[in-house]
């Protein structure tokens, strides 16, 4: 039993965190390009060993997902799931084009033999394809992430700090879901700072009376995207 909640001992450590993930993606990628560099190098050699590997970076790539499984960081949950799986392929795919290409160079097979020459070109060609593919992947991860890290920590700055109106509940019904949870369509018209009505329509758990009121923020610059319109249901108008 401890004394200190686990989640302080983080707080208390921010570098923890990040040079685990930071390892866990080296390792992934290691390995990958070990396989790739294997099966080319030594390629007419008993080396399925190599392919043993394979769940290895898989893991690691979870243990990655997990470490943000309870992120209340937007920047971080911004980063799921599309620019981590990107970044996870581009990482694969270029060390696989690296291993590739650097097997090839280790290779000693002889290359006077035709058969050789072609399986070898033929390396080459892939493991130029994959690094090609792999630094795609990677950059566009990386846009992606900036861009939706961006999108986060403005929702978040609206949600704290934006533009609060009145919004007016225009329509209620059922939420087809889980039975078990009854859930409600909540439909509510606010006018934006430019003298548009909006409607923008959201699920909640108790179903509220027609033309009731309630505040809503919103995106001043766009008013009409819903990542950025949030309502506060306990406060009434």
């Amino acid at each position: 039993m401890s004394t200190i909640d686990p989640r302080d001992r983080l707080r208390r450590r921010p570098w923890f965190l990040p040079a685990l993930r930071g390892t866990m993606w080296t390792l992934s990628g290691v390995v990958v390009f070990v396989i790739a560099f294997v099966l080319a190098a030594y390629p007419f050699e008993d080396n399925a060993w190599a392919l043993g590997l394979v769940a290895i970076p898989i893991l690691l790539v979870v243990a990655v997902g997990i470490t943000d499984a309870n992120t209340e960081a937007p920047a971080r949950k911004a980063r799921y799931p599309w620019p981590f799986l990107l970044w996870m392929l581009g990482l694969w795919a270029t060390s696989t084009g690296v291993g590739l290409l650097l097997g090839r160079a280790w290779s000693a097979m002889p290359v006077s033999d035709a058969e050789s020459e072609v399986s070898g070109g033929t390396l080459i060609v892939l493991g130029v394809v994959f690094l090609l593919a792999g630094i795609a992947l990677s950059a566009a991860a990386i846009v992606l992430r900036e861009r939706r890290g961006r999108r986060a920590r403005r929702a978040r700055s609206v949600e704290l700090t934006g533009p609060r109106v009145p919004a007016v509940v225009t329509e209620v019904g059922r939420h087809r879901g889980d039975d078990t949870v009854r859930l409600w369509n909540i439909t509510l018209r606010f006018t934006d700072s430019h003298g548009t009505d909006r409607w923008h329509r959201a699920v909640h758990h108790r179903a509220l009376p027609v033309g009731s009121r309630r505040w809503i923020r919103y995106d001043p610059d766009k008013p009409g995207r819903r990542s950025t319109l949030f309502v506060e249901w306990e406060n009434r108008v």
